[in-house]
């Protein structure tokens, strides 16, 4: 077996561009390592981390193609990232079963860990995905609707506040509150919604409003919330304004859309190839190299966006749950005691 620092390496790709499909001469190469860590470390309730080794230690430089990154991402944490939905672990969980990508399984058991991890642990739940594209596109789109929500929402808590005072919440008002929410979720009803969100651990629900992927609930005070919509404002809103043409992040916004594509895949089909198709991969080359119209590209991430969105709601694949998260536990343990060779019962 090959081992690091201890760890124990179970699987190896390279990912990114690489696993894609989408590399070019000026491509740097993400290696990622799964790994299992040292039994004495767990023993000792050691915190797992994932491990980043960079050989480009330049700050504010991009990787070049001589550039490696290595990621050491101990198999648990693995585990609980797919059941985040987790991007990078959705892909690594389906590179397993792919070569191209100069995969290499160290030891034979990663393959049947993350078939049943796909088999019983991928759910309906996009949000990570949804964000990690949004953020990666910076979605300058946000000077339509997206940016239009934001603003709307931080009138309301500033003319609420004003009324009732910075430090009152909206479950003193909620009437009130949701008679003015309404009307912004009327107008904005893809950006913007009146719901609730699970609390503890027993699937406890209470009520708040959800502005893009920012949950603000009714028990934070109207001058709290106000700093997180103004906290909103300030990466996206100034991003927007400034966005031209000349000043767009092609990469990212090829990021953007690939992410938005793999949520789509794994709604509808429960699966992921890699690499991707030879036409798929021209067209995020081309976005990657700017080759594109910038409004035909945000439109295209704007239409899949919603599709991604309406196959969440739909999806028959099992939904985050307290009781899932329970049952990975317990799957997990029984993985771990099989990888460090311990009796099942102790």
């Amino acid at each position: 077996m090959v081992y690091y620092k201890c760890m124990k390496i179970l699987f190896s790709t390279q990912s990114g561009s690489q696993l894609y499909g989408t590399f070019t001469s000026t491509s740097d190469v993400d290696l990622k390592h799964v790994v299992l860590p040292s039994l004495n470390n767990m023993l000792l309730g050691k915190r797992l981390t994932n491990e980043v080794i960079k050989t480009n230690n330049k700050k504010f430089e991009r990787n070049s193609a001589e550039d490696v990154d290595i990621e050491n991402i101990p198999v648990q944490i693995l585990a609980y990232d797919f059941l985040g939905g987790q991007t990078y672990a959705l892909e690594l969980a389906f590179a397993v079963d792919y070569t191209e990508a100069g995969q290499i399984i160290h030891d034979p058991l990663i393959l049947g860990f993350c078939r049943e991890l796909r088999c019983r642990f991928l759910t309906s739940n996009m949000s990570a995905l949804i964000g990690y594209a949004v953020n990666q596109a910076s979605l300058y789109s946000f000077k339509g609707e997206r940016l239009n929500a934001v603003r709307a929402v931080k009138d309301l808590f500033l003319n609420i506040g004003l009324i009732h005072g910075p430090t009152a919440k909206p479950n003193e008002y909620s009437v009130e509150f949701e008679n003015m929410a309404k009307e912004i979720e009327k107008q904005f009803p893809k950006s913007f919604s009146i719901t609730e969100y699970e609390v503890d651990c027993n699937g406890t629900m209470k009520p708040c409003i959800k502005v893009l992927e920012k949950i603000l609930p009714y028990t934070s005070t109207f001058e709290t919330s106000l700093k997180v919509v103004n906290a909103q404002l300030k990466k996206y809103g100034s991003r927007a304004d400034a966005a031209s043409i000349d000043n767009v992040d092609w990469k990212a916004t090829s990021h953007a859309l690939r992410v938005v594509e793999e949520g789509i895949t794994l709604l509808k089909d429960r699966n992921l190839i890699f690499p991707f198709n030879k036409e798929y991969v021209d067209l995020l080359v081309s976005i990657k190299l700017g080759k594109l119209p910038y409004n035909e590209v945000i439109d295209m991430i704007n239409v899949r966006l919603d599709e991604l969105k309406a196959l969440e709601v739909v999806s028959t694949l099992p939904k985050s749950s307290p009781e899932l998260a329970e049952s990975l536990n317990t799957w997990l343990a029984e993985w771990l005691r099989q990888w460090y060779g311990l009796p099942y019962t102790i």
